[in-house]
């Protein structure tokens, strides 16, 4: 019989806490480190399991280190750690009493899960346990994977009797690591609907087990957090009644696999990374970062360099991200973003403005101090223009590549919405800084920044697009102009305007909705046109006439078929009224 665990604090506490962190460490380790080419391996490599099954006898991590992995989470200012109790391939990371499957019964011989528990946990980082429902190695895991269906014939075998076996790892899970876990991080439950395997009942036997806990959201019930994957929401996510869930984006440092690939070439850069922290932070989410340790147990230097070079700057402006909430603007007219701690904004600028100022657009309040955040707080000037604040920045930035700015207000802050709609000649400009970059699972499109120029950059995904919202006083036609550069040879991709389309549900093979967005788009007016190269210059191209009508119009466009290696770079589009 199962212990109840002993906890001092409530999962409301917990919840409050997770939100105040903003920032952790994803863990994926497993034998498929082994072979060096992801987690997903022995499905994508079509790898019998009878073969998988020599990779444990192999497993010697003779350099693994917890403390030195945990000493890196905390230099890279991560508040937290969620790691792989079990992947997809059903291998156990802890001493699992009901199977021969796990670490301990390889060369390595000890519980990893129980010795970064303890390593973690003393430098004051909580750890979380992610654990796949999808089991490849169980017999009676069904379904079965598609290509090896005929030789494990699924006759015979009750899925419910793999549910029990899942339940006794969560029961020995939830209590015999304590403190932790902190959050049971699901996955790999898109297969099954959740009462086809008790999954709310699995949920409430941990939370009666470690009444304090988490739990997301990917065993497909209504939990504490939701947890997009390998991309961030344009606008943060909210619940049916428009009210801000707590999620938080995992995602890699790599181009794709979150277990170890020695084949990968294609890192994100230290700067991406951290306007990336900064840009979900804004938007009310936290980060769960990964890394892929060898086979040996130690962490390559592309993760290692990367998360010190987050944890420099974290050592400047952490103040900027934990603790705090969402920024209260729609729209913003540079290239930064704004995160809020109470009656203060911090402004986070990523490109410095060629006039040296910034602007805070339809804030009501008062200004009482605006300041650099750095020793000394040195203080800058500030004035009213119209309904904007106008801040004049330093000569240069402090920081090369967010430099954050303290602005203290005479309350909580309050900030009338932008509207985008036509100038006093009835055109439209429509940068991509007012623009919302989206796409599902394996997100690319980013913005990116030349000469002072933002634009919409590595969009090599078609599935990647960009929205405007904008409002117009009458029904019209209007020219769409675009601002766009392709490379030499890179012609020919489709470019499309989809106006008014609605965003269609993604649907899962368990045939639910999955909760983090990234569908398709439905309907709506479409017209399509063709790049052609433009010699890597920027250049305007008529593009289109869309109708709009009346009120509030979306305005999407994505690049439905790419020719070559990468559709183009977008700075924007311009409407122009058709007279």
């Amino acid at each position: 019989m199962a212990r109840r665990a002993k906890t001092t604090r409530t999962r409301e506490q917990t919840l409050e806490w997770f939100q105040q962190a903003r920032f952790g460490m994803f863990i994926h380790w497993g034998v498929y480190a082994l072979l060096g080419k992801g987690e997903w391996i022995r499905n994508v490599g079509h790898i019998p399991q009878e073969e998988y099954d020599r990779l444990p006898p192999r497993f010697t991590a003779k350099k693994f280190d917890p403390d030195g992995w945990a000493d890196l989470a905390k230099r890279a200012g991560m508040k937290y750690m969620v790691v792989t109790t079990k992947h997809h391939d059903g291998f156990c990371m802890f001493d699992a009493h009901n199977t021969d499957w796990k670490v301990t019964n390889t060369p390595f011989g000890r519980d990893a899960i129980a010795e970064m528990v303890s390593a973690f946990e003393r430098r004051g980082i909580p750890v979380g346990f992610y654990y796949s429902i999808m089991d490849w190695w169980h017999e009676d895991y069904l379904p079965r994977l598609a290509w090896e269906a005929d030789r494990r014939p699924e006759e015979g075998h009750d899925v419910m009797r793999y549910i029990e076996y899942l339940r006794e790892h969560i029961e020995q899970l939830m209590t015999e690591y304590r403190p932790a876990p902190f959050v049971l991080w699901w996955d790999g439950g898109w297969m099954n609907r959740p009462e086809a395997l008790g999954g709310q009942e699995t949920n409430d036997h941990a939370r009666r087990l470690k009444p304090d806990i988490l739990i997301n959201d990917r065993a497909f019930t209504r939990e504490d957090l939701v947890t997009p994957e390998q991309r961030i929401p344009p606008t943060g996510l909210l619940d049916e009644d428009g009210r801000p869930l707590v999620w938080e984006a995992c995602i890699t440092m790599t181009s794709h696999w979150w277990g170890y690939d020695r084949e990968e070439t294609v890192y994100k850069t230290p700067e991406f990374l951290i306007r990336m922290l900064v840009d979900i932070v804004s938007k009310g989410g936290n980060l769960l970062l990964n890394v892929g340790p060898r086979p040996d147990g130690t962490i390559q230097r592309e993760f290692v360099e990367r998360l010190e070079a987050i944890g420099a700057w974290m050592d400047r402006y952490s103040e900027a991200i934990y603790g705090t909430t969402a920024s209260p603007f729609n729209l913003l007219p540079f290239y930064g973003r704004v995160t809020t701690k109470g009656e203060r904004l911090y402004v986070h600028v990523f490109e410095w403005p060629a006039d040296g100022a910034i602007r805070l657009p339809g804030l009501k309040n008062e200004i009482k101090r605006v300041s650099v955040v750095e020793k000394g707080r040195p203080r800058l000037a500030c004035e009213r223009d119209g309904d904007d604040w106008v801040i004049t920045l330093p000569e240069t930035a402090p920081d090369p590549v967010a430099s954050v700015f303290a602005v203290d207000l005479d309350g909580a802050p309050e900030v009338e919405p932008m509207v985008l709609g036509p100038d006093a000649s009835g055109a439209i400009e429509l940068p991509v800084l007012y623009g919302f970059l989206d796409g599902p699972h394996g997100m690319r499109i980013r913005y990116e920044a030349e000469g002072g120029v933002v634009h919409a950059g590595n969009w090599i995904n078609p599935k990647d697009s960009i929205e405007w919202t904008v409002e117009v006083p009458r029904r019209g036609d209007y020219r769409v102009w675009l601002d766009y550069r392709v490379e030499p040879g890179q012609g020919g991709s489709e470019v499309e305007f989809i106006v008014n389309g609605k965003d269609a549900p993604r649907i899962m093979p368990n045939g639910m909705i999955a909760g983090t967005g990234g569908g398709a788009v439905e309907g709506g007016e479409r017209q399509v046109v063709k790049t052609a190269s433009t010699q890597g210059r920027f250049r305007r191209k008529q593009a289109a006439v869309i109708r709009l009508k009346k009120g509030a119009n979306t305005i999407k466009v994505m690049v439905p078929t790419i020719r070559r290696q990468k559709a183009m770079d977008l700075r924007g589009i311009e409407l122009a009224p058709v007279e």
